[in-house]
């Protein structure tokens, strides 16, 4: 009898998990609500009414009531529809595993302590098993003038074009295979010595002086990296996952290490755009807003909220004094940075923004669409209640035939580049189109 007993509490002890200190069924729990509950339970997106992204939050509940007990896990909502028999049963169509469920009632039953810190914390993700892209998939996604506008770096698919601007005809200088994956975004170092390209969890830098790859990095990357930007020290990286978050990482770009990773989004983060004189970013996201950050700490200096769709670009102004916006709301807006207010509204409304620019002396900023309109803008006057059209001297330049992803501009706002969906790289000279940059 004795040894049965012995028996069956060694079956018990094998089929129930063990109870967690404290702190790490807290940690554990909220991580659970952060990874498959927040997409959902968050400002901008509360189903049912309901919020999970603080304590207050979770204590007010939603259309239901409240959707914790704190010291009663039996008596919270939450804790119940993640049950078997639950009804509704959340996550849909997905039973959490018996540990998580005992780590979430031991957190509730404990008091339901709230760790903000956790929900900034990058979260776990899949190793996934990469392919590679159709060979006719090349899209021409992002683009980057050198700092002496002597090179045009363009991605194209899952290479780098890199164009000498230097002679008339414009000739392809260097082609660089540069990663498995379609590449997202490209970006050149203040002094023109190096360059950063990056695609799904993967930047590399490159030595340009003999185009050679000095560091890959991995490690730490969440996702696709849609954006670059890049000080004389460091790197800036948007990285995040789809309807769920948006973190920046700050990267010692020569040393190939992440420093810090901020979530400083609710949803992917499209836009990156570095102020003139380097003291400060803006972040634009699919959660529709705008943020701006001190460099290199990443501490928040506020935000820009107007639009009612996906942030798709952002460029400041020569003296960082205005911040122009793009997004598929249809709209271009002009921000001051200071106040953070709308202070011109540009564009006809008519398509969705995909792409701006704005030239370093401050004389040109240009917009273009998802259906191929590029549109120049000069002598901006911020609004005094006057409509639109009041707001610039506007000049519609020949539209493309493919969506546009990215603009670049010379100094002076006389030439214009725009890479498109086909691949191509269209120029423009003071407003007259010269046609396509040569393929390879």
């Amino acid at each position: 009898m004795l040894e049965v007993t012995k028996n069956l509490c060694l079956i018990l002890s094998l089929c129930i998990p063990p109870l967690l200190a404290v702190e790490d069924a807290t940690l554990t729990s909220i991580r659970l609500l952060r990874d498959e509950c927040l997409s959902c339970h968050k400002p901008g997106k509360s189903k049912g009414g309901l919020m999970l992204n603080s304590r207050a939050a979770l204590l007010k509940g939603g259309d239901s009531g409240p959707s914790i007990s704190p010291g009663k896990a039996g008596d919270s909502v939450l804790y119940q529809v993640m049950l078997k028999d639950g009804d509704p049963h959340m996550p849909p169509k997905k039973q959490l595993p018996s540990a998580a469920l005992v780590a979430v009632k031991q957190w509730l039953d404990s008091g339901a302590e709230w760790r903000a810190e956790v929900l900034d914390e990058p979260p776990a993700v899949q190793q996934v098993a990469l392919g590679s892209p159709p060979a006719q998939h090349q899209p021409a996604l992002a683009m980057a003038l050198s700092p002496d506008e002597r090179k045009l770096a363009v991605t194209r698919g899952s290479s780098v074009l890199i164009y000498d601007l230097s002679q008339p005809e414009r000739p392809l200088e260097q082609k660089l295979d540069a990663h498995r994956d379609t590449l997202q975004s490209v970006a050149w170092s203040p002094d023109g010595a190096w360059l950063t390209t990056a695609s799904f969890r993967s930047i590399k830098v490159w030595e340009v002086s003999a185009w050679r790859e000095i560091k890959h990095m991995q490690s730490g990357l969440l996702g696709p990296i849609t954006a670059l930007c890049l000080t004389v020290d460091h790197l800036f990286a948007a990285d995040g996952l789809a309807t769920q978050s948006g973190f920046l990482h700050r990267i010692d770009y020569l040393a190939g290490r992440i420093l810090s990773s901020h979530r400083v989004h609710e949803d992917s983060i499209y836009a990156l755009a570095l102020a003139p004189d380097g003291k400060s970013l803006a972040t634009g996201s699919a959660d529709k807003m705008i943020r701006l950050w001190t460099v290199p700490e990443l501490s928040p200096l506020g935000a820009c909220e107007g639009h009612v769709g996906q942030v798709s670009g952002l460029a400041f102004d020569r003296k960082a004094g205005l911040l122009g916006s793009t997004s598929a709301d249809k709209e271009t807006k002009v921000w001051d940075v200071k106040s953070r207010q709308q202070v011109i509204l540009l564009g006809d409304k008519k398509e969705p923004a995909s792409a701006i620019a704005w030239s370093a002396d401050g004389s040109t900023l240009v917009t273009a669409t998802e259906k191929g309109r590029v549109q120049q803008f000069t002598d901006l006057q911020q609004h005094t209640g006057s409509e639109r059209s009041d707001a610039a001297k506007s000049k519609k330049l020949p539209a493309l035939d493919s969506a546009v992803h990215a603009l670049a501009i010379s100094r002076d706002g006389k030439t214009l580049f725009a890479s498109t969906a086909s691949g191509q790289v269209q120029v423009w000279s003071e407003q007259k189109l010269l046609g396509p940059l040569k393929e390879p």
